[in-house]
């Protein structure tokens, strides 16, 4: 064990003094929040050009609603609350057409978009705003357009629509339409949690639940554990195989037990993402506590429990993985037979992400139980049953750590037997019949 420490140790500083995990600890975040950065960013460069749009409308009645409701959103809805103000989204800006006698308002108005002079135009039926049952068709209004991919003004144009003819429909039925608002405004559902009795024997009224600690919790500790797992496990197949393509491994089987050196790897991959896990979660505790960004309740659902839980199920995670990758990049000479034993390997890495949202949704279905019993996908969805409540049975914690335990020493032990073999055998094509064989033979 002393020897295997020493190549861990050896590993981890290698690997945690290069500039290239620096970088990574830094662009992680940044690859994270991609998506609500390049929201903010198309958001600060949206086009708001005016959206001039035609609208045919024989009645008359929708033309001058758009007109109005196109004033209002222009003169308060388009704007932001900074001082000056700026412009955020487009304007709207209707006009009535009418057609000329034996003019086709469709053609005429389509080589209109086609030259630019409009964004699109609206065709109103003559019965748009009857109710159902009265003689409607599917084509009392018709948006045409040269970009049909921006739904912002149809749909804009859908809602105010809608909103006339609910109003011309209770006039027309001789209703006031306030007071069928107020009859019919909906009741809201709260939900709560369980009250309980303390150890002294205090009552404690049950709280509101928040959706940012039941679902945030868990979903952020499953990816971040997937995501370090993914990205430093698979290292190993790639340094494994390039120190037995240079003959750098033949030099330290000559002073390191095969298995010895296997371990110490083992233990450096882990050691390198405990340390990446400290760094985020951390800073994002930090964030938590120093920011009114983050809901109290968010930081009351990450437990002492669930931590300790998380870098548990993150290193037999590693472990495991990692011992199979390392395996596989002993057995290779070439990347491309690396390549080749890497698709059912990746299909059993990737199952976890398949059950997630399923497994977040009912976390005590019979299907939840059983996949999440599964070694190779119990880290990623037991640590999500373990963040959301109410969590698992006492005996589903122990089963899932017994299995999972078993399965990593049984991975780090056939590891271990196929890596003795694989590092120094040259000029063989590797396959999973050929590793069996190694492992029987180890």
């Amino acid at each position: 064990m002393t020897k295997a420490f020493t190549v861990a140790r050896t590993e981890y500083l290698r690997a945690v003094r290069t500039r290239g995990f620096i970088l990574g600890v830094l662009m992680m975040p940044v690859l994270m929040s991609g998506g609500f950065i390049a929201t903010r960013i198309s958001e600060k460069t949206a086009d708001v050009s005016d959206r001039r749009f035609a609208v045919v409308d024989p009645d008359g009645r929708v033309a001058a609603a758009l007109i109005t409701a196109a004033a209002g959103r222009n003169d308060r809805g388009i704007w932001s609350s900074d001082e000056p103000r700026r412009q955020e989204r487009p304007r709207f800006v209707p006009e009535p057409y009418e057609p000329a006698p034996g003019e086709d308002p469709v053609l005429a108005l389509s080589e209109r978009v086609r030259r630019g002079e409009l964004f699109g135009f609206l065709l109103v039926g003559a019965d748009a705003l009857l109710p159902p049952g009265s003689g409607q068709g599917d084509d009392q209004l018709l948006w045409h357009t040269n970009t049909p991919t921006y739904d912002e003004l149809p749909d804009w144009i859908r809602d105010e629509v809608n909103e006339l003819a609910r109003s011309s429909r209770f006039t027309a039925a001789g209703l006031d339409e306030a007071l069928v608002d107020r009859l019919s405004s909906r009741v809201w559902v709260r939900t709560m949690g369980l009250a309980r009795v303390s150890a002294t024997g205090e009552v404690r009224k049950a709280s509101q639940s928040s959706e940012a600690a039941t679902i945030g919790v868990p979903l952020i500790f499953s990816m971040l554990l997937f995501v370090l797992v993914m990205s430093t496990a698979p290292a190993l197949l790639n340094t494994v195989l390039e120190e037995k393509m240079q003959k750098i491994a033949e030099v330290l089987v000559a002073t390191v037990d095969p298995f010895d050196l296997l371990l110490g790897k083992l233990l450096a991959t882990a050691s390198v993402a405990l340390t990446l896990s400290v760094i985020y979660v951390g800073a994002g505790l930090i964030f938590a506590r120093t920011s009114d960004v983050v809901p109290a309740a968010m930081l009351d659902a990450i437990t002492p429990a669930t931590l300790a839980f998380y870098v548990l199920f993150q290193v037999l995670a590693l472990l495991s993985y990692g011992a199979i990758f390392a395996a596989i990049g002993a057995a290779c000479t070439e990347l491309q037979d690396a390549q080749n034993l890497m698709g059912p390997l990746m299909i059993m890495l990737m199952m976890p992400m398949f059950f997630m949202m399923p497994v977040l949704q009912h976390p005590d279905s019979p299907v939840s139980r059983i996949v999440s019993l599964i070694p190779t996908a119990t880290p990623v969805l037991m640590m999500m049953r373990v963040s959301a409540p109410p969590g698992p049975a006492w005996w589903e914690l122990l089963a899932a750590l017994v299995i999972t335990g078993g399965f990593t020493i049984f991975c780090v032990w056939a590891g271990g037997r196929i890596f003795r073999i694989g590092i120094l055998a040259q000029g063989q094509s590797p396959s999973w019949r050929r590793l069996w064989t190694w492992l029987r033979a180890g």
